[in-house]
């Protein structure tokens, strides 16, 4: 496949989620019943949660490789496992929203905005322990380790990135560290359940895994860029609200890798004001013109290619097709 070959990612994403729809549509029906069965006060707000329906990136990857085994798989095995990744990742996005005090969350109100930053911590942790729930009952003992393991580096993630916050010293490794427990785990995870679903042995489960790992690396550095604009259109979240929060990512840690001492001060003193008026556009001038972005740009690529080479090594089929374009398309996602 080459460049000219290329689809563009909305579209890919609409293939393979038609490709596995049956799936998708039913593990919407089992989180809307987690909503419908939870008691008076988490009910409607976890609806309303729910409503605001995201790309399940993640449910697609795995129903698209529960799907490339011999055969095919038990339609309320992979809804309800489905249903435990979107849940969890909703769970992680009602809490990272109060984190980073964002105020729209696909063209809506966060739910702390909607209903104080108490009421959405616990609304979180709701959701987060019915994400568990959803695959308690899971004949494959793997899946729920799997989900409970994706939960815990998620978190642990998370809390890595709050301890590093300002920290323009961070290295390159502490970064991927950081974004495979936050981003990564979760994909890896999808892949992961998807392919024991499917029946695999370990060792494809494995690679599976890492595929799913790759591809979670190369989506947080593209998310990256997208908060600096790069590439960016119809985002469901405000630009810059990375370096409003202070967070450090790719591409300022590959300015800082490569700058002369009196720019590095001149970068600082320029972050240190981020949240203000014009000040993020000479941010984002200066990285351009040290070729930050292009690197990140690669860097993603690299773990793109990655992913795409250990999913040619897989079982061959429709499905698998469809998960290699859609790896191939990732890199120019706009949203």
């Amino acid at each position: 496949m080459n460049d000219t070959d290329k689809q563009s990612f909305q579209n890919v994403l609409s293939l393979a989620r038609g490709q596995v729809q049956e799936y998708l549509t039913k593990a919407d029906d089992v989180v809307a019943d987690v909503a419908r069965s939870a008691p008076v006060g988490v009910s409607s707000r976890m609806g309303k949660l729910i409503q605001r329906k995201g790309k399940k990136i993640r449910s697609t990857i795995l129903s698209l490789l529960a799907c490339t085994g011999k055969e095919l798989p038990d339609l309320d095995r992979v809804a309800h496992a489905c249903a435990g990744i979107e849940l969890l990742h909703l769970a992680s996005l009602v809490h990272d929203d109060i984190i980073d005090e964002t105020t729209m969350r696909r063209g809506e109100r966060t739910a702390h905005m909607e209903w104080g930053n108490k009421i959405a911590v616990l609304i979180g942790d709701y959701i987060l322990s019915q994400a568990m729930r959803c695959v308690i009952n899971e004949k494959t003992r793997e899946i729920p380790l799997v989900l409970s393991s994706a939960a815990n580096n998620l978190i642990v993630g998370e809390i890595s990135e709050l301890d590093s916050t300002g920290d323009l010293n961070l290295s390159l490794a502490h970064y991927n560290e950081i974004i495979q427990g936050k981003t990564a785990a979760l994909v890896d995870a999808s892949a992961r359940i998807g392919a024991l679903l499917a029946g695999f042995d370990a060792k494809v489960v494995e690679e599976c895994g890492k595929m799913g790992t790759h591809f979670g690396l190369a989506f947080q550095i593209i998310d990256d860029l997208l908060d600096y604009g790069i590439g960016a259109k119809d985002l469901d979240k405000a630009k810059f609200t990375d370096i409003s929060n202070g967070l450090v990512t790719l591409p300022l840690i590959y300015y800082f890798e490569s700058c002369p001492a009196e720019e590095k001060a001149s970068m600082k003193e320029l972050l240190s004001h981020a949240a203000e008026n014009d000040i993020p556009e000479k941010i984002c001038a200066k990285l351009e013109s040290s070729n930050a972005f292009e690197k990140a740009k690669n860097c993603a690529l690299e773990h793109v290619k990655a992913a795409i080479d250990i999913s040619k090594k897989l079982p061959p089929s429709k499905n698998m097709d469809t998960l290699t374009a859609f790896f191939f398309s990732m890199s120019d996602r706009q949203n």
